[in-house]
């Protein structure tokens, strides 16, 4: 009897537990469905999209990006684009699912791809420990419909992190386009490998790459933790969860979703110093005075910083010549009478210039020497020949007689043509060589791993040893030949080798080849490495 009352009271209290979580759960989505919040971004070649939900529409935000102001912001509902959203459906199909959900899964999957806006793009997957996928994205209602109705559920262990792990670095490493991206998970819960992925890489990788993630649970009995951890995975990107055992939560799910179509993308052009492919701080000032902030990835362009335009130098105005002093007019003296003489009235003649003559009188002297410079010089030629010289005009019996070496034997000359004869009529230049560069590369999760190599050549970085200059053989999410850092004209290069997982510098993805400066983060797989030049 006593055992019997224990296990009523179990049972009283899970009841209990299970509708406070619910009504937790209710208030918390409304909550969050009147929060302004930036959901995702995006970084293209020049701009950055911010997706802000909450937002009035009309309203024009102010952008600011670290210090300084937005160059451009121009918003526009995601209900405007030619592809609205894009909305990734995966379905928990385990027998872990109750089977009073499983009909209302098929039933939310059907109203929400008959209700899609126009334009919208679906796809449905069902997971297990990997993710299958039913659809590629379209809006053909019969594809999504067949793949919906065709979901069978098995008896299968299901790890929802390390399945949403894949997905995300997957489509990051494909590089996703401008569009508003969503999640739809349908679960009983988070459960972990045990070499898998772990929550906190997931909710890292969320932060830097954020995507907005509704989650749906449905309720087993036991499953309280794990479907704490998979709500907040809907917490952490601001969107809403639910759970699937009330035909009213179907209802309020739906009405959320479509409510999306009123989320604004904000295009935004970063001021062109700004443009260096860093993460920088996004400051966005809603009309009725709600600030967001977000982290953003910046697009990397180089930057040419404009000189100050120097003065015109002002022309010296021009002088001014006095005109020559007039001679003063002479008079006349009166003299007695018998004395005088008449006295001419015009000036004096001028004396002869005497500039000009001098200067004749030193050319002259100069042309004198130089002549006499001349012959002394072809006089002493004429007694040398005689005398016997070499073709140096060197007097050889005479150094001989005061030092007995053979002068006739020549001396070696050494150059940089490697013992080629040198070609006399060429010009023979030296160039300093560029200097050689040490690359090093840390791993950020374990400092003590760091790795050296000269850029004198290009660099190959690669799992598989032999075949690359430096071997990250410790981790399988690289590729055997990953990719490739060169040095040119004291510039730093990366290049992807087509690697499965792809090259990220600083959270954007290579595409052929990009400048790397020291300092700079590079992912390789799931690891990331810190790139110094030294």
């Amino acid at each position: 009897m006593r055992d019997r009352a224990m296990r009523r009271t179990g049972k009283v209290l899970t009841g209990i537990l299970a509708g406070c979580m619910a009504v937790s759960i209710i208030g918390q989505a409304v909550f969050a469905d009147g929060q302004a919040a930036v959901l995702e971004t995006y970084t293209g070649e020049a701009e950055i999209s911010v997706y802000v939900k909450g937002m009035e529409e009309g309203g024009q935000p102010d952008v600011q990006i670290a210090t300084a102001e937005a160059e451009r912001v121009q918003a526009q509902p995601v209900s405007e684009a030619d592809v609205p959203m894009q909305t990734t459906v995966m379905v928990d199909n385990s027998l872990s699912i109750p089977e009073a959900d499983r009909g209302k899964i098929e039933e939310f999957l059907t109203n929400l791809i008959a209700d899609r806006l126009e334009g919208e793009e679906i796809r449905i997957a069902s997971f297990s420990e990997d993710i299958n996928m039913l659809t590629d994205y379209t809006a053909d209602y019969g594809t999504l419909k067949k793949a919906v109705d065709g979901i069978a559920y098995q008896n299968q262990e299901t790890y929802l992190t390390d399945v949403l792990y894949d997905l995300l670095s997957a489509e990051y490493a494909r590089g996703a386009q401008d569009v508003y991206r969503r999640i739809v998970v349908i679960s009983d819960g988070v459960d972990n490998k045990s070499l898998g992925y772990t929550k906190d890489e997931l909710y890292a990788l969320l932060k830097s790459n954020p995507v907005p993630i509704y989650t749906i649970g449905c309720i087993n009995g036991k499953n309280n933790e794990e479907l704490e951890n998979m709500f907040a995975l809907s917490r952490m990107t601001y969107v809403d969860y639910f759970l699937l055992d009330e035909a009213e939560e179907l209802l309020s799910l739906t009405e959320t979703l479509k409510a999306d179509r009123e989320i604004c993308r904000l295009t935004i052009i970063p001021p062109a110093e700004m443009m260096d492919g860093s993460r920088k701080n996004v400051k966005i000032t809603l009309p009725d005075g709600t600030v967001l902030t977000a982290e953003v990835t910046m697009p990397q362009q180089v930057y040419v910083a404009k000189e100050p335009e120097k003065p015109e130098p002002e022309e010296p105005e021009p002088a001014v010549e006095e005109p020559p002093a007039q001679p003063e007019e002479l008079t006349e003296i009166e003299e007695p009478e018998q004395a005088r003489v008449p006295v001419s009235s015009s000036p004096p003649e001028e004396s002869a210039p005497i500039m000009p003559i001098l200067i004749c009188v030193i050319v002259g002297i100069l042309m004198v020497v130089c002549v006499a410079v001349v012959l002394v010089t072809l006089s002493r030629k004429n007694k040398k020949s005689k005398a016997g010289t070499d073709a140096s005009g060197t007097n050889i019996p005479a150094l001989q007689e005061a030092y007995p070496v053979d002068f006739s034997e020549k001396t070696e000359i050494m150059n940089s043509s490697m013992g080629q004869e040198p070609d006399s009529d060429s010009t023979m230049m030296i160039w300093e060589q560029n200097a050689v560069f040490e690359m090093v590369l840390t791993d950020m999760a374990s400092t003590v791993k760091s790795f050296q190599a000269p850029l004198d050549r290009p660099v190959v970085i690669g799992r598989k040893k032999g075949m690359c200059d430096i071997a990250l053989d410790y981790e399988k999410s690289v590729s055997g030949r990953h990719c490739e850092i060169s040095a040119r004209d004291n510039r730093f290069y990366v290049k992807d080798l087509q690697s499965s997982n792809g090259t990220f510098l600083n959270g954007n993805k290579v595409w052929g080849e990009s400048e790397i400066f020291s300092g700079d983060v590079l992912k390789l797989g799931r690891l990331e490495l810190r790139f110094e030049v030294h």
